[in-house]
């Protein structure tokens, strides 16, 4: 019997937040410190940066106690209203604008490590799931848990066309390109797996039908 969608998304959510832990726990131990060896005084950059926008920060605080002071004075005054929001539109501008100025130096060195370790999360997500699924020939830890595996012409390239190309290859890609369109075609991935199952007999996914693969209930052996 074919497994249903949710039982399917389970597995798949059991699967990824295992592969996740892994890279997780690899960044913390050996990612992070390497990807900010690659630029030059990173802790000194990251430091400095972190105390102009503590300021910063604390400025917009105290502007803003400033003009709920302003309105309570004011009272009914409109005109008094008028000015005191008035001065702290001019006010927080300067600050933005001053905060802009000091946080140049350091935007592109950051803005680099934060590239380099979305693409450190990337390049192994795909790399330890590959292995993990093709190693399991597609009966993941998950699927155990769901009590579901895969049927049909099981291989390795078709395990791999159907667990990571056409699963996961095109929104990894998009990430770091669009975040939002790769969340949004991950999510319109799932309406249309959503759909398919729940109208197909054999409740199969567009990935099923290319790669002839079932995903079905497993018989428990006695």
């Amino acid at each position: 019997m074919s497994a249903g969608f949710f039982r399917r998304l389970t597995s798949s959510l059991i699967d990824m937040t295992l592969v996740i832990l892994v890279i997780y726990l690899s960044f913390i131990l050996i990612g992070r410190s390497y990807i900010q060896g690659q630029i030059e005084n990173y802790d000194e950059i990251n430091n400095n940066y972190n105390e102009i926008m503590t300021v910063y920060n604390q400025d917009l605080i105290e502007l803003q106690d400033e003009y709920q002071a302003n309105k309570v004075i004011a009272g009914e005054d409109e005109e008094q209203l008028d000015a005191a929001w008035d001065i702290y539109v001019e006010k927080s501008e300067m600050i933005r604008q001053q905060n802009l100025i000091d946080t140049e130096p350091y935007v592109e060195p950051l803005g680099t490590y934060i590239t380099n370790s979305v693409y450190y999360y990337i390049g192994l997500f795909l790399l330890i799931a590959t292995i993990y699924t093709l190693a399991l020939k597609g009966l993941t830890l998950g699927r155990r848990a769901m009590n579901i595996e895969l049927s049909g012409p099981v291989n390795l390239l078709s395990v791999f066309l159907h667990d990571i190309v056409f699963k996961y290859l095109l929104v990894i890609v998009l990430v770091p390109i669009n975040i939002l369109i790769a969340i949004m075609l991950l999510m319109l991935m799932g309406l249309i797996d959503t759909g398919l199952i729940a109208a197909s007999r054999n409740k199969n996914t567009i990935r099923d039908m290319i790669t002839k693969i079932t995903v079905t209930k497993r018989e428990r052996k006695i």
